[in-house]
């Protein structure tokens, strides 16, 4: 089973959940033990700033501790004219660094099981 998830632009990797109530609280404590599991000790709310990123590995870890194959695969286009998205996949490592850093995940135990892909849609 394979998650994807793209982005044509930096900012789209700032994010921050709207739930509210019962469904934030659930939310929380699912990125919580996230966030453990994954060994980070970043002192932040995964629950802003880098939402839909942190996100995404909660679904993989639940994936995961039920024994199903999944991989979380993250496209970054380049060259996205429409989008003013990033030229360089050096600039997307540059914001990517930022966001694995901010989370307190710069390794850990998924990290075998995803992939960043960079596509140059001016190849197409």
């Amino acid at each position: 089973m394979f998650l994807i998830e793209a982005k044509s632009h930096i900012s789209e990797l700032s994010s921050s959940t709207r739930a509210e109530n019962n469904s934030l609280q659930k939310i929380c404590r699912s990125l919580e033990e996230t966030k453990s599991s994954l060994g980070s000790n970043a002192k932040v709310d995964w629950s802003r700033g880098f939402y839909q990123y942190a996100n995404r590995l909660a679904h993989l870890y639940l994936l995961r501790q039920n024994d199903l194959p999944a991989y979380l695969v993250f496209v970054y286009f380049l060259n996205d004219s429409e989008m003013a998205g990033p030229a360089t996949i050096d600039q997307w490592k540059g914001a990517i660094e930022l966001l694995r850093t901010y989370l307190g995940i710069t390794r850990h135990k998924l990290q075998k099981y995803t992939a960043d892909v960079f596509i140059d849609v001016t190849q197409f």
